[in-house]
């Protein structure tokens, strides 16, 4: 599975903000940052989470919610970035 992560600017995200995956690192030479979005270095875009985690946050979600929305996508992408750990809905 590609090493890839994804990045976000350093503020505030709301459901409008954008972000960027990064390219497979193990592709380019170990002093390269070519795969890095633009942002990274040029805006200060911060690494947030692996590809493998994200989609194991929303298999999370899709598990406790019968028809979950973009929000408890969100606030579980959040959740988890903030205290490494996955969200729990109440039913």
């Amino acid at each position: 599975m590609p090493d890839s992560w994804f990045y976000l600017p350093n503020t505030p995200w709301t459901l409008d903000t954008k972000g960027a995956f990064s390219l497979d690192s193990r592709d380019f030479p170990p002093d390269s940052t070519d795969y890095l979005p633009p942002q990274v270095l040029g805006e200060g875009w911060k690494e947030t989470l692996e590809t493998p985690i994200i989609e194991d946050i929303i298999s999370n979600v899709n598990e406790q919610l019968p028809h979950p929305s973009v929000e408890n996508y969100f606030d579980a992408f959040k959740f988890y970035y903030e205290n490494d750990a996955f969200k729990i809905f109440k039913a």
